[in-house]
């Protein structure tokens, strides 16, 4: 009987051993996984990015194509009037991505300048 409780003790400790192994491992695949997620991410947007840019284009070849048929000014104004809108609001959307990324960075610039110890000038 006390050989059993013996070896019962043995294969829990094991186990212990074991299940901190697996736990120990998972901790480390963690920021693996983690930064795989977040290029699986970048990766989805790019893809994204690039198939509405296609589309844009093909829209633009569209106009381009419709315009080249017309015959007059008049035929073509809502043609051109439809690629400078979208030209406009690829700008505004393209600025609006830089800002995005300045924002921040011009907040922390700004905030470190105002919060530092002024300095009284030499007279």
């Amino acid at each position: 009987m006390f050989g059993k409780k013996k070896r019962i003790a043995e294969l829990e400790a094991e186990l212990a051993r074991q299940d901190d192994a697996i736990l120990q491992a998972a901790m480390q695949l963690k920021p693996p996984l983690s930064e795989n997620r977040e290029l699986k991410n970048q990766v989805e947007y790019l893809v994204c990015t690039i198939r509405q840019m296609g589309d844009q284009i093909r829209q633009m070849d569209d106009q381009i194509w419709q315009m080249s048929q017309c015959t007059d000014w008049s035929q073509m104004r809502p043609h051109f009037n439809t690629l400078s809108d979208g030209m406009t609001a690829r700008k505004v959307a393209e600025s609006d991505r830089i800002s995005d990324i300045l924002r921040p960075q011009l907040i922390e610039t700004y905030n470190a300048q105002t919060n530092a110890p002024k300095r009284l000038p030499r007279t």
